[in-house]
């Protein structure tokens, strides 16, 4: 079976990889790339370029890949990432747990040389600095407006993925707004790379291998980005249900989204740390949050910063001019909870009622099949349930909240406390050190202490 080649090399601005003829790049702006130490600039780059590439002998379908660089120091970590982002792929791709473990487990892998290189940079870091990753949906807003109220004085980076059709549009116009009202700059990472794992362009057809590590990659592209402004702390916006699973047909656990889970968090911290000598630390400062409580906490504490909220993907046509498209699982899901929290889905770009007939689809508590893969934990259809709920309180009804009335009202009556709870509580955070923790903490108890 015909092997594939991986060659990669550093350039000025970055990280350049080659397969089968085609060029990827991760660019860094204003020279903060040469700025990067270069024993950590090294170690970086072997781990990233097998980051970028290690699921295409699966997409290929080939037993082997070769690449021209050593043996990336967190080998063994890619590797528990992306056999445990196997379940939720092949739910998503309609094909087997089983046989991707099998695939991969037999890939030959080889590198050019067995010398690994370790990690010995010792960054020096300030604790009143700190890098949060934006993508101006609701959790990495509330993030960074958090951090700032923190004194953590948060910088922006935001990671460009070219196979999202119109978003980086939308976003960049609101970079340059927030720029304007908050004075802090967004450093943009270009990452054509990206585009390795886009199974249509490589004439593979749609799929989800390699997604699952974006959290991962994410965090070791970003620490540069942190050694520019002796950031201590690199965030991303994991909040509660990035814990939730289910197991798949085969009977694997699934978790929607691996790289984001807690459990995983805390190891993607191990591997900052391990890169800076202890110097950077990785977290979530919303881990205590179900996603109605972001929304909530966003909306009610920081209106300001609410305004910038776009979470949709903006993949197809209908987001060129909006950046919402209005017609997908995450717009739906979105208004909802906004709707719920008691604010106006409308100061956001949310024109549609996403509430009628004609958005039962989006909806998992209705039957709906164009829904993401959370809606089908029994945590995303209680959300559902507990939004439909809230919605009803507010006056809310719409067609979907009258079949809500109709089907569903008894039990979210009988289950009113329970969803309180699960949905507006503050559960256990296991990412966050113990001082920034109570500083959050108190924070949350204070912004939920008068709920819809």
């Amino acid at each position: 079976m015909k092997s594939l080649a991986i060659k990669a090399r550093q350039t000025d601005s970055g990280v350049e990889i080659r397969f089968r003829g085609s060029k990827y790049v991760i660019e860094y702006p204003d020279e903060i790339w040469k700025e990067y130490p270069r024993e950590a600039r090294d170690v970086l780059f072997d781990n990233l370029v097998y980051a970028e590439t290690i699921h295409l002998p699966l997409t290929h379908k080939t037993g082997e890949i070769v690449y021209d660089t050593p043996p990336p120091y967190f080998q063994t970590y890619f590797f528990q990432n992306m056999v445990m982002d196997f379940p939720s792929c092949a739910d998503v791709d309609g094909t087997s747990t089983a046989e991707l473990l099998k695939a991969f487990m037999n890939t030959t892998v080889s590198f050019s040389e067995q010398e690994i290189k370790f990690p010995d940079h010792v960054e020096e870091t300030r604790e009143d600095s700190s890098v949060v990753s934006i993508s101006f949906g609701k959790d990495s807003l509330l993030t960074w407006a958090v951090c700032r109220e923190m004194g953590m004085n948060p910088q922006l980076c935001y990671v460009v993925e070219p196979l999202l059709t119109y978003e980086e549009k939308h976003k960049m116009v609101l970079a340059e707004e927030f720029h304007r009202e908050f004075g802090v700059k967004l450093n943009k990472i270009i990452h054509s790379a990206g585009k390795l794992r886009d199974g249509i362009m490589l004439g593979l057809g749609k799929t989800e291998l390699g997604w699952g590590l974006q959290s991962t990659e994410y965090a070791l592209m970003i620490l540069p980005v942190a050694h520019r402004y002796g950031a201590r702390y690199i965030l991303l916006g994991n909040e509660q249900s990035c814990a939730e699973y289910y197991h798949d047909k085969e009977g694997f656990v699934c978790y929607p989204a691996y790289d984001q889970s807690h459990i995983w968090t805390k190891q993607i911290d191990s591997m900052t740390r391990q890169m800076t000598g202890g110097g950077v630390r990785y977290m979530s400062v919303i881990e205590p949050l179900n996603d109605i409580a972001v929304v909530y906490a966003l909306y009610k504490r920081y209106p300001e910063v609410a305004k910038y909220h776009m979470s949709c993907f903006v993949e197809t046509e209908a987001g060129r001019d909006h950046r919402w498209c209005l017609d997908c699982s995450v717009c739906s899901k979105m208004y909802l909870l906004i709707v719920a929290s008691g604010f106006d889905p409308a100061t956001v770009g949310l024109t549609r009622n996403m509430l009628t007939r004609e958005c039962k689809d989006y909806y998992s508590l209705f039957g709906g099949s164009s829904v993401n893969t959370y809606a089908l934990t029994g945590r995303g259809r209680d959300e559902q349930l507990f939004g439909f709920y809230l919605a009803w309180k507010n006056g809310d009804r719409s067609d979907l909240v009258q079949e809500f009335e109709d089907r569903f009202l008894d039990e979210a009556r009988d289950r009113e406390d329970e969803l309180y709870k699960t949905f507006f509580g503050l559960h256990e955070s296991i990412t966050m050190p113990k001082h920034i923790n109570e500083k959050a903490t108190s924070i949350y108890k204070e912004v939920l202490s008068d709920l819809p």
